[in-house]
């Protein structure tokens, strides 16, 4: 059943504007986000996976009977944002949690609470529209994949972590690494909100115990983009992050991935890498 439901209220004359405007907001981004994001097309809409969006699109059409024109462009407005709304929840529900489970499945087993997963769908706003042939409208809506929604939608087992200030490191002769950028170029990785890194031992190097939830809820536990200058100059992780490789995702967990034991003792290495882990600036550099 469609959680967003026809009411009697018809979108606004003004509507129109505040769609263009917003939508020249969002458009108006850096270069490093517009160039090499990994975004996840999918039916009605797309998962940027990059900057942390859920976009959603809806088709409406005019009554048959409309009272007049304005009626008719105000009705199919209308429907379009519902329609947009309802595929946002489609959407969303088809997003991988973790290698174990969608969020469809976590609203099915009420590991997630589904009242307040639509509560928080219901702030999406709108970012796009088009009207095409036969006056048929087309409205596209959008939602941060952090904040709020990330505050439903990851486990509870991500706690909030107290900054502890560690020694210096007598035998650093470089920088603190700033994150860590992780290539995964020829792995077939799918992207998930809870991704796990483990060595060749299948120990966990990052996970829900590494991260802290309120930099988890704020800017996702990682990020994925493609492109090698621009993953290296990505503020999530620059501006001197540590470069490891991918070697293949584990088995049955298609969104967690192994690197080499090499590879593992280089964030073993130093204490000060568990501060950029804490603060979830972790990058995959993908396909």
């Amino acid at each position: 059943m469609p959680f967003w439901k026809e009411d009697t209220r018809l979108i606004p004359r003004a509507f129109a504007f505040m769609l263009i405007v917003l939508a020249l907001f969002i458009t108006g981004v850096p270069a490093w986000a517009a160039a090499g994001n990994y975004i996840q097309v999918l039916d009605h809409g797309r998962i940027d996976w990059t900057n942390g969006f859920v976009e959603a699109y809806g088709v409406g059409r005019p009554p048959p009977e409309p009272r007049n024109a304005a009626h008719a462009r105000a009705v199919a407005e209308r429907d379009a944002d519902i329609a947009a709304r309802n595929n946002l929840m489609d959407l969303v529900e088809s997003i991988r949690v973790d290698s174990g489970a969608l969020v469809g499945e976590k609203l099915a087993e009420q590991a997630i609470e589904r009242e307040a997963l639509e509560a928080a769908l219901r702030e999406a706003r709108p970012v796009g529209l088009f009207y095409g042939p036969d006056e048929e409208v087309r409205v596209t809506v959008s939602i941060r994949l952090k904040g709020a929604l990330a505050e439903i939608l990851l486990p509870e087992d991500i706690r909030n972590i107290a900054t502890v200030k560690l020694p210096q490191e007598s035998t650093q002769k470089e920088e603190p690494y700033s994150g860590l950028l992780l290539d995964c170029r020829g792995i077939a990785l799918k992207p998930g909100m809870v991704p796990l890194i483990v060595d060749e031992d299948g120990s966990v190097l990052y996970g829900p115990a590494f991260a802290s939830r309120d930099h988890a809820v704020e800017r996702g536990m990682a990020a994925y983009t493609r492109g090698v200058e621009g993953a290296r100059s990505h503020p999530r992780v620059g501006p001197n992050p540590l470069s490891v490789k991918g070697v293949r995702t584990m088995e049955g967990r298609p969104s967690d991935i192994m690197i080499s034991h090499a590879d593992a003792a280089k964030i073993r290495g130093l204490a000060s890498n568990l501060h950029f882990l804490q603060q979830c600036r972790v990058l995959f550099l993908v396909d």
